[in-house]
């Protein structure tokens, strides 16, 4: 436990407190929740939605997607650099073709669903700049004229928020280091919070050049139809699609991708084609240095709950429970995320991927292998997971019962030189 003021003793727990000329109980939830909110408000970037979609799904959208921002911001991360990779790529690919006024904004916005085709045999549909780069390539579509400050024109980015966010989120950090410098106790919301900053940084710089939440897509009409793509491109075309026509372009890279049939009724996905890009279309996946970054950046984030291991608890079974959570937290990002970095297709440059050679690579059978890796992968999941729920249960249970001197302000005189 973290030694008090001289106002109180260690032995002083208190419950429910009004704000008087100290913090109250009130004070430090609201502090957190503002830090949390803002945060969240700003870093969601999310795609263009379908013209049919009304408020109700757009907000139960945008809840859904907040959740998991709180809840596992390093999953909002990895989209977040998946994405930035993605556009970079195409931005490269855009200028080798001779379009120089191509820009990482106008990849973002592609891939956002900020294009949609419309042809005279098909439904509309978003294309990807993927897409996009192969019908340029093909001679079928001029790219469309639009500059990257009409894009950032057609962006609601909210820069007075960010704003707010950059400021609550630096004093609650003040906040927090005047108390460890004054041996004062830190309450486990607010250890949350501040670990929750760090994967939120890394998400905003990926993203800082994504527009935000656009509303409405650029229709771009064409005089042919999609068939005629589809039977030019032979056999790479030959399979059914999964999402849009332009699959046999678009589709990601790794393994798996047509398993997206079992997310079809979930999410307003249930039409064919698409007629958004759902938030969590990020092909390709990252490079090992991007997949490295968002690994330490989730160690990191899982890391500082251990800064709570001698935290006060109402009981030492709850303390107990931080403790062991917290490491969990930590060996299930240490591990679990160093799946995701082993299974890049381009780690550090080099083209190999060492999980495949240690799980494909023996001649013998290799379903002993296959089931080992899969079972030690998802009971690393599992238990992050549990992990992950009962730190957010012991967020609110260690309010009934902190130590006073919780509630003790910060002397900020202190820290003031005197003469």
């Amino acid at each position: 436990m973290l030694t008090t003021s001289s106002t109180t003793t260690p032995a002083q727990r208190l419950g429910w407190v009004s704000a008087s000329n100290e913090r109250g109980t009130l004070g430090i939830i609201w502090s957190c929740l503002l830090v949390l909110f803002a945060c969240v408000w700003t870093v969601l970037q999310y795609n263009v939605p379908s013209r049919k979609e009304g408020w109700w799904t757009l907000f139960f959208r945008k809840m859904r997607w907040a959740t998991l921002a709180v809840c596992a911001p390093e999953i909002l991360s990895l989209f977040a650099v998946m994405q930035w990779n993605s556009a970079n790529i195409s931005a490269r690919q855009m200028k080798a073709l001779g379009i120089d006024d191509w820009t990482v904004v106008h990849a973002f916005y592609a891939n956002a669903g900020g294009f949609v085709l419309d042809t005279v045999d098909c439904p509309p549909f978003p294309v990807a700049s993927t897409s996009l780069i192969y019908l340029v390539s093909q001679g079928r579509l001029e790219i469309p004229k639009i500059t990257k400050e009409d894009i950032w024109d057609r962006s609601k980015a909210d820069l007075f928020a960010k704003y707010v966010a950059f400021v609550q989120t630096g004093w609650l950090l003040c906040e927090i280091i005047g108390r460890a410098g004054q041996k004062l106790s830190v309450t486990p919301l607010e250890l949350f919070t501040v670990a929750f900053v760090a994967p939120t940084i890394a998400t905003q710089f990926f993203w800082a050049k994504k527009p935000q939440n656009v509303g409405a897509p650029v229709v771009i009409k064409v005089d042919w139809s999609i068939t005629e793509v589809l039977v030019a491109a032979g056999n790479a075309a030959a399979e059914p699609y999964i999402d849009t026509p332009m699959d046999f372009v678009e589709k990601p890279v790794w393994d798996g991708w047509k398993r997206r049939p079992s997310l079809l009724h979930f999410g307003g996905l249930d039409q064919r084609p698409l007629t958004r890009t759902p938030n969590d279309y990020c092909p390709p996946p990252p490079t090992g240095k991007e997949a490295v970054f968002v690994w330490l950046t989730g160690v990191v984030y899982a890391g500082i709950h251990l800064i709570g291991w001698n935290f006060s608890f109402p009981t030492h079974a709850e303390l107990f429970l931080w403790r062991v959570r917290s490491l969990t937290l930590l060996i299930g990002m240490a591990v679990g995320g160093m799946v995701p970095v082993l299974s890049t297709r381009s780690w550090f440059d080099f083209s190999f991927n060492l999980l495949w050679i240690w799980v494909r690579g023996a001649k013998k059978k290799t379903w002993i292998r296959e089931w080992l890796f899969a079972s030690l992968v998802n009971i690393s999941y599992a238990a992050y997971c549990a992990a992950r729920l009962v730190i957010l249960i012991e967020l609110c249970a260690a309010f009934r019962s902190l130590p006073a001197d919780a509630y003790v302000e910060v002397n900020w005189s202190a820290y003031l030189p005197h003469v």
